[in-house]
């Protein structure tokens, strides 16, 4: 209860009390109030208790409605709290030794990875032609240095403790320091992740385009496509998500990314 409704509530019972004896009061022969005075009073204590009912509701809808906020932002939470410790849990064997990508067969000799880079195709600027018609060559990619393995550990850290907006930071200056390795592609997919999770969907979609267009063949390719489909259906784009899901699917048959994007694609009208 706040200070007005307490003033408001302590004047209308000295109103009252008072009403009454000035009532009294002019009927006895010595004088007092007058009756116009007398019901002047008792209609301001009227008013008032009924100002008094109008606050006390407003307060009680007050109260309904913070009560709603905080269940809705406790579930929001709860919900962000699952996705993540989804993600993280899907790759952690990915993610455990991050010089496992470098033994895949899309990378070029050992020789040309390390002192070579091959430029990939540029993206066009239109984004429904992001999705190219087939998969783009595999690029060439650096082993990653002793520096980068660290700086990629704490950024991915920073996720595990919940400090996405840190996480975007240093994820962010991954890239720029270190463009073109192994670890790289890893890099833009949490880039783009801790930028979905607070709600920056467009920066998002640029960050999981990076990895298909300039890391085709990388171990997250599938899942940046995944995730293109899913943000492009939350932003309204539905044509534009039914292709990526479909080029998952299309593209990785046996992957449990090819099942996520199944269901999705089912539920998309």
């Amino acid at each position: 209860m706040n200070s007005k409704d307490i003033k408001i509530r302590s004047l209308a019972v000295v109103l009252s009390l008072t009403a009454p004896l000035a009532l009294s009061e002019s009927s006895q022969p010595t004088g007092g109030l007058s009756p116009s005075a007398a019901a002047d009073l008792l209609f301001q204590l009227e008013t008032l208790q009924q100002e008094v009912q109008h606050l006390r509701g407003q307060l009680e809808q007050q109260g309904h409605e913070l009560k709603l906020m905080k269940q809705s932002q406790r579930d929001r939470y709860i919900d962000l709290d699952k996705r993540i410790s989804l993600l993280m849990s899907a790759s952690a064997k990915k993610d455990a030794v991050p010089v496992t990508y470098s033994s895949q067969p899309v990378l070029s000799s050992p020789v040309q990875s390390s002192q070579q880079v091959v430029e990939p195709i540029a993206p066009s600027s239109d984004q429904s032609a992001n999705l190219p018609a087939t998969p783009l060559a595999p690029v060439s990619l650096r082993v990653p240095s002793v520096a980068a393995k660290e700086a990629y550990s704490q950024a991915y850290n920073l996720i595990h403790q919940r400090d996405f907006a840190q996480a975007e930071q240093a994820f962010g200056q991954f890239v720029v320091a270190y463009p073109s390795n192994t670890l790289t592609g890893n890099g833009y997919y949490w880039l783009g992740e801790v930028k979905l999770v607070q709600g920056k969907s467009e920066e998002a979609l640029e960050s999981f385009n990076t990895v298909i267009q300039k890391f085709p063949g990388h171990g997250k390719e599938k899942d940046a496509l995944y995730k293109l489909g899913t943000v492009n259906d939350q932003l309204g784009n539905t044509e534009q998500a039914k292709a990526y899901l479909q080029d998952v699917i299309q593209r990785f048959p046996n992957s449990k990314t090819a099942k996520l994007a199944a269901g999705y694609l089912s539920n998309l009208k």
